[in-house]
């Protein structure tokens, strides 16, 4: 028999008191750390740890509400795009851009989804105290845990995560970009509010003052609300954990390769859709500026079924080949044919006429192009990204974070 079941009780307590405070006192490590649950801080948090880096998002409530702007609803991609999709599955029929969703209900969507991912851990109430320097990269405190990172992404309202870190950087505003900036190679999403174009945000829009610690809106803390930005901070921040590099050393390439394999938009064209099967094609090359859009009624257009002429690839197709500049002294065409194109891909490429079987084998199957494939008639811009990417591949040549081509 128990004579001190009084004494007991207390320390039944006292254990439950003291293992509270262990618990709240905890230590992680992670990769990457977004701190703040807005759509932006969701999209980072799912990108990064789809990328395979450790991750944790630290949610400053309790993540229960979630809105999603209507622009992203009516051209979705990326995560917005993957969300809806399990949003569909769930009431079996599609989601119409213009059907209500609650705030709260795809609250409940988002975290059955994040508490399933691989590589990501959220904690829930912790409103961020601290953070600080430690080595290469950061640590943070909060009520339910110290976390230290490699780096950090920002997402919360207003930038209140920069500002705790004593970020005091101007305020973001992006001008529209002409095709002359060339930052339009390097962009990682496109805006959803305004004319900027080529429709394009560059990722160095991403970058603070400090190495790794990144921005989660991409423009101003205003655009906090909006998971496409959020995605491609996710992945930019992604990159630098998986390589242990910094902020200062980004390669481009990759990050829009990582971007695009999990359906991102990196640059919108008002005439191609998402699901385009000519899509990924078509925005490679357009990145490089070999292909550029026309800007008409303050969007931009591929005009895919338009004709090319030579007068609007010369000179950044040599940009990119020099040997190409001798093609083109022979060459000067208002309206390029198959059989010219398929000319410069072969003096280009050093290739062979078995080029043209091949390409006429995989018309329909390999390039998903429509029409017939025909030598002597004139080739559309959306066949001429196709083609030109798949042999010569000038996305494979790396840029740096102004556009500038590395060598």
């Amino acid at each position: 028999m128990n004579n001190f079941p009084h004494l007991n009780k207390c320390v039944g307590v006292l254990f439950l008191l003291l293992f509270h405070t262990v618990a709240s006192a905890q230590t992680l490590k992670s990769g990457v750390l977004i701190i703040g649950a807005s759509p932006s801080g969701i999209a980072a948090a799912i990108q990064a740890a789809h990328s395979g880096v450790k991750t944790v998002l630290v949610d400053e409530g309790s993540i229960s509400s979630v809105v999603i702007k209507q622009q992203e609803r009516e051209d979705p991609s990326g995560v917005v795009k993957d969300l809806l999709s399990k949003i569909e599955g769930l009431q079996k029929y599609p989601v119409k851009s213009t059907q209500a969703l609650s705030p709260e209900y795809v609250a409940t969507i988002v975290k059955g989804w994040t508490d399933t991912i691989k590589n990501l851990t959220v904690i829930r109430n912790s409103p961020v105290s601290g953070i600080k320097k430690s080595g290469k990269g950061w640590e943070v405190q909060s009520p339910k845990a110290t976390i230290k990172a490699d780096i950090i992404v920002d997402a919360t309202a207003g930038g209140k995560a920069s500002a705790i870190a004593g970020l005091r950087d101007p305020v973001r505003q992006m001008d529209s970009l002409s095709y002359s900036h060339q930052l339009y190679r390097t962009s990682v999403t496109i805006p959803y509010h305004g004319s900027v174009l080529p429709a394009t945000i560059p990722a160095k829009f991403f970058l603070s003052s400090l190495k790794n610690f990144v921005y989660g809106w991409g423009m101003t803390p205003g655009e906090t609300a909006v998971f496409s930005t959020g995605q491609s901070a996710g992945a930019i921040a992604a990159y630098c954990s998986f390589f242990n590099t910094t902020t200062d050393k980004l390669n481009i390439r990759l990050i829009q390769s990582e971007l695009m394999t999990y359906r991102s938009r990196l640059i919108g064209f008002a005439d191609i859709a998402p699901l385009d099967s000519n899509s990924l094609a078509i925005q490679q090359l357009a990145l490089t500026g070999i292909i550029k859009g026309k800007i008409r009624g303050g969007q931009i257009y591929l005009l895919p079924d338009s004709s090319v002429s030579t007068e609007d690839i010369r000179l950044p197709v040599k940009e990119y080949y020099s040997r190409s500049q001798i093609w083109f002294l022979d060459n000067k065409s208002d309206k390029l044919t198959m059989e010219q194109l398929l000319s410069l891909i072969k003096f280009t490429a050093q290739r062979g006429s078995e080029l043209d079987k091949e390409i006429e084998k995989g018309w329909k199957i390999s390039f998903k192009l429509p029409g017939e494939f025909n030598l002597k008639r004139e080739v559309t811009r959306r066949e001429f990204a196709v083609l030109f990417n798949s042999y010569l591949r000038p996305f494979d040549v790396s840029v740096d974070i102004n556009g500038q081509l590395k060598r």
